[in-house]
Parts: structure tokens; C-alpha cells; sequence
């Protein structure tokens, strides 16, 4: 990467919405502006737990806006069950992320099992008030003023380094402290023994990264040399809070590390590796079939070889991303992959637990994907060309359907098309199909059957509206999807399609589908259900009998005797008229109605 000073100002998240124009309500395209700084104060001043600091506090003659500004720091308030991140560190448990020997100490001091201090709020805070004042007594403290809590802060942090317990102490548990926390920060304040605003910021001068102005470097000493070029970038949660992470990893007897460590807040990112060399960040030999079939070529290599790591303070089961946190990621991100020609999407930029998925699954279910890779494309800019740019022009380009772009124009998996995403849907091309839009329901669910590499294939017309003037609809390779208000998204295709658009499509007797197409109960056929005002119908295929039409009373009274598993079997013929009535014939027999008196009679062959 360039040497590039950041830019400290939050944009706004760029949503992939699945809105489409016509088929959903449209969403608007003007970025949210997000304040940082009033985002960050509501979170360091939320007042849930501050009934359980000041309690504890009083108790153990601890301040309680110290032990809070340690829950922030260490888990913004979240009770944690951490997860395994780097082997020989314990997991962290609680508000306070308690570990190892520390919460066995905590708990036999504050008078409860180390179960509890692991699960109950109340006895895991009374556990790190306890452990503080401890030390505290130990090292003769004066409890009176706040900056001599200093070393019994680093002594229950479970930091070993010297360097990371000083930074874990005053650039973040103090620091926070001196930002405010609510009530709890101005009793303390008030009680003349508080830290000092004005000392806020004050620290000492450190190195650029060499890859990345904007970060500090602390070299770790857990490197070798890069076999070959970066390909990807790597998503982990450290299982603790940032300062514990970055000084975990620049130790060399851990025999792990990343390239680079982001905190919570995003004011500061430690840079730890080069991007030319191979950090030990993942422990996983890479295989496509875990990361959608992406870079197969790459199969059994270390993941190690051609990957840069990222690490994020916090854990694989956080629930809210700090939106400063993902931002100043996103940056990185950006300055990165622009710099190392990686493709911003979920095949080159990747989780770890993607990657290595039989013991890791970070950065966890709620890291925000689509809002950190629009950061990273928002931060970095996006070109449109070629045939998608002429469709995209059509469509009316960022003022149009489809908004803004959020990525350049990539390579799709299968090596075939290429395709842009935008803020509302997705231009795709291919030589053979030329570039067409998909966006709204229709493309969320052709992407729930695997984009191109499912059975639709590519698409090979826009979005259009159906001649019945209610309905919308994408025609692709080998099918279709078709949307309405009422019935939402659905595929169809092969023998069954064919045999619908014979009948007349949504016009037809049968109107829109309502499911995919899908297996009978049997394992022998397929079948696609649809529905035209009260009126439900089905089209069944075997290999045997073909694709067949069957709806209304008729296929009501089917349905009642149990569908293919009948008597009847499947059907064999599209419904058609005798005398007083209409009838469709199946594998061994026929459903007749009489128009006259409603009957529906079943005679067998």
C-alpha cells in the first residue's frame, strides 16, 4: 500500500439494497450521515449496567467509572462468551472478559463459582471488582486518585506485554474514562477524584505503517516470506479488546499474528506485517468448495500464502459493529485491495471462519458485510465500462434505476461473465448474452439460487413487465423469474416452463407460480405450484410422463386423495373439455367435473 494519511471524517454506509424499482418500494440513494463522535458517546454512555458497576463498586471500594470504562474498552458492555482465536489464550467471558486464572482468582475472591462469574452480569463484574481492589491493597494504592489505579488495571488486564498493558491502560480504558460514561463518569468527576480531561490524547510519537500511513507500526517478529501474490483478505475478531490483541500477536512466543489490528473506535489500526510478507493468521490449507468455488487453483495451499489478515478487537459473537470500526476498515480495505488488484466482494474478501470453518467462525454472524464492502468501494470509487456502462446509461446510470456504483467491474466465479453491483441491483454480461440488469426480488432470488452458477444461468433480458400489466419478470439462460405484489419471486424453467408458456404464461389458467420449482415427496418428479386470483394450480413433470397442467377443482380433488401418491399417479394431460364438463386424465384413471352440479367423479382404467 501507498503511504496515504487517512481521512478521519465517516461517510455514509452505502446499502446493497435488494429494492427494485418496480417490483418494491424503491429506497432512497442519498448516503446517511453519521456522526461519529455522538455515536461513539451513546454507546460509551449507555446506563443498562450501571446499576451492577456502581453496586460492585461500593462493595469493594472500587471506582464504578473505572470498572465501567474497562467493561467498554473490553466489551462495550456486551455479556461475551469469546471464542478460541489464537491457541493458548483462554477464552474471555462476561462483561468484564474474564479469563483463565484472572476469573478463577475473581471468583474465589468475590465469593462465587467460576460458572457464575462466567454467566451472571452481576457476579462477573463483582469478580473484576474484586480482582482490582485486590491489587489495589497489594500494591498500596492511593484509591483516591484515578491514575494511580494504572497498575492494578494492567495487572487484571491478562496482557503480558509491558507495552500493551500500558497502551491497554492509558490509550484505552483511560482515555474512555476521559471521554465520559454517563452518570458514572461525572460522579466520579464531582468526587474530585476523577482523571483529568485536558491529559486526553496526550501519547507518544510511533512509526507509520510501512504499507499504511494511518497506522502505527509494531513489528511482530511472526513472519516469513510471501511465496507468492496477495489474493484475498482475511476478516478475524480477536476474541479480546485491541491493545490485548496487537501485543498477543507481536509476542513472539504466541507464534501467530495478522497484518493488522483495528480498534474498536477506529481511531487507531496497528500494523503488524507487511503485505509483501506472510503473517500466521490462519491455520487453514484453502479449498474452493468453502468459498463458493472461488480461485480453485489455489487448492491445497496454506490460506497463509496468499492472504492479508485483519484482525478487529472485539468477537465473533458481538451484535452491533461499532460503525467507526467498520469504516476505518473499510479504508484499509480499500487502500489494500486497490493497491494489490484484489476484487472487493465475499470470494476475495473473506471471513475466517469461511476459510477455516471446522474450528473458527469468525468475525461472526452480524459482521455487516454489505455495509463494509460498500464502505470500502464508497472510499475507494468505482468505474462503470463497456456494455455494462451503455445498459447502465440506458437505465438512467446514478440518477437511474440502480443508483450509484458499489463496485468496478469484476470477473464473475465461474470465469465466464463479468458484472457491476450498484446501490439497487447488478448489471451482468457475457460475450453470448450481452449485459443485462437484475435487481429487487427477482435478483434476490436468483441469488438464493446461486447467481450464474445456478440453474438459470445468466440472465438474457432486463427486468420487463408482463402483458398482463400486474407482473414482472427476468428471462435467463434456461428459465425465468417471475414477480408480483402478491406472490413474490419464483423461478421457473426446463419442460415445466415450456409447458406453462404453451398454456400462456401468467395469462394462462394457472397465472403466476408461487414456489420454485420443486422435488415431489416421491424423489420421482418435479412440480412448480401457481395461482391466478383464488385459483391455485400445479405443473408436475416425471421423465415418464412429461409436464402437465392440472388446476382448479380438479386439482383440489387430486390434492385430497394425496397427490402423485394416489391411486391416479401423476397426470398424463392438461385438462380439457367433455361433455358437461372438463376432465384431465392421470397415469391410471381420470378426475372428471360436472359443470352442471359441481360433482367431481374419479374413474380408474
Amino acid at each position: 500500500m501507498k503511504n496515504r494519511s487517512g481521512i478521519l471524517m465517516l461517510t455514509a454506509a452505502l446499502a446493497l439494497a435488494q429494492g427494485c424499482g418496480m417490483n418494491e418500494q424503491p429506497v432512497s440513494d442519498a448516503p446517511a450521515v453519521v456522526d461519529v463522535k455522538a455515536t461513539e458517546a451513546s454507546a460509551r454512555e449507555d446506563e443498562s449496567f450501571d446499576a451492577l458497576f456502581r453496586e460492585a463498586g461500593q462493595e469493594f471500594n472500587v471506582p464504578p467509572a473505572l470498572l465501567k470504562s474497562i467493561s467498554f474498552v473490553q466489551t462495550r458492555y456486551q455479556m461475551v462468551e469469546g471464542a478460541e482465536e489464537f491457541e493458548g489464550r483462554p477464552s474471555v467471558y462476561g462483561l468484564m472478559a474474564l479469563s483463565g486464572a484472572v476469573l478463577e482468582e475473581g471468583a474465589k475472591l468475590s465469593g462465587v463459582t467460576v460458572e457464575q462469574a462466567k454467566k451472571d452480569a452481576r457476579s462477573n463484574v463483582r469478580a473484576a471488582a474484586a480482582l482490582l481492589s485486590n491489587r489495589a491493597e497489594a500494591l498500596r494504592l492511593d484509591r483516591t486518585q484515578a491514575d494511580k489505579w494504572a497498575p492494578a488495571v494492567a495487572e487484571v488486564s491478562g496482557i503480558e506485554s509491558e507495552e500493551g498493558r500500558r497502551s491497554f491502560v492509558q490509550n484505552e480504558v483511560f482515555r474512555v474514562a476521559r471521554l465520559g460514561l454517563g452518570t458514572l463518569s461525572k460522579e466520579w468527576a464531582v468526587s474530585g477524584q476523577g482523571l483529568p480531561v485536558d491529559e486526553l490524547g496526550q501519547q507518544s510519537q510511533a512509526l507509520a505503517g510501512p504499507d499504511y500511513a494511518p497506522a502505527i507500526w509494531r513489528p511482530s517478529p511472526n513472519y516469513n516470506a510471501r511465496p507468492m501474490g496477495v489474493r484475498m483478505v482475511v476478516i478475524h475478531t480477536c476474541e479480546s479488546s485491541y491493545s490485548g490483541c496487537w501485543s498477543w500477536l507481536t509476542n513472539s512466543t504466541s507464534q501467530v499474528s495478522a497484518h493488522y489490528v483495528v480498534r474498536e473506535d477506529g481511531g487507531e489500526i496497528s500494523q503488524l506485517v507487511r503485505d509483501g510478507s506472510r503473517a500466521w493468521h490462519i491455520g487453514a490449507t484453502y479449498q474452493c468448495s468453502n468459498n463458493g468455488g472461488a480461485e480453485c487453483g489455489l487448492n491445497g495451499r496454506s490460506a497463509n500464502d496468499f492472504t492479508i489478515g485483519i484482525e478487529h478487537g472485539g468477537y465473533a459473537s458481538t451484535v452491533n459493529w461499532p460503525v467507526a470500526q467498520i469504516d476505518a476498515s473499510a479504508r484499509l480495505l480499500c487502500d489494500m485491495t486497490r493497491d494489490h488488484g484484489i476484487p472487493r466482494d465475499r470470494y476475495h474478501v473473506v471471513g475466517h471462519g469461511q476459510l477455516q470453518p471446522y474450528n473458527r467462525t469468525d468475525p461472526g454472524a452480524n459482521w455487516p458485510w454489505t455495509d463494509y464492502l460498500n464502505r470500502a468501494n464508497a472510499h475507494c470509487g468505482c468505474t462503470v465500462g463497456g456494455a455494462i456502462l451503455t445498459r447502465y446509461n440506458q437505465l438512467g446510470g446514478a440518477g437511474g434505476l440502480l443508483g450509484r456504483c458499489v463496485t468496478n467491474e469484476l470477473a464473475t466465479p465461474d470465469g465466464v461473465g463479468r458484472f457491476n453491483h450498484f446501490e439497487r441491483g447488478s448489471i451482468y454480461w457475457t460475450q453470448a448474452t450481452g449485459a443485462w440488469e437484475v435487481h429487487g426480488s427477482i435478483r434476490a432470488r436468483w441469488e438464493a439460487l446461486n447467481w450464474e452458477k445456478g440453474v438459470l444461468g445468466y440472465p438474457i433480458t432486463g427486468e420487463l413487465t408482463a402483458p398482463d400489466g400486474v407482473g414482472r419478470y427476468n428471462h435467463f439462460q434456461n428459465g425465468s423469474i417471475y414477480w408480483t405484489q402478491a406472490t413474490g419471486a419464483w423461478e421457473v424453467h426446463g419442460l415445466i416452463r415450456e409447458k406453462w408458456k404453451a398454456l400462456g404464461w401468467e395469462t394462462s389458467p394457472l397465472g403466476y407460480p408461487i414456489t420454485g420449482e420443486m422435488v415431489t415427496p416421491d424423489k420421482v418428479g418435479r412440480y412448480n405450484h401457481f395461482r391466478k386470483g383464488t385459483i391455485e394450480g400445479s405443473i408436475y413433470w416425471t421423465q415418464a410422463t412429461g409436464a402437465w397442467a392440472v388446476y382448479g377443482a380438479i386439482r383440489e380433488k387430486w390434492k385430497s386423495l394425496g397427490w402423485e401418491n394416489s391411486a391416479l399417479g401423476y397426470p398424463v394431460s392438461d385438462e380439457y373439455a367433455v361433455t358437461g364438463g372438463r376432465e384431465s386424465e392421470f397415469q391410471k384413471g381420470f378426475i372428471t367435473y360436472n359443470s352442471a352440479t359441481g360433482a367431481l367423479t374419479v374413474r380408474m382404467k
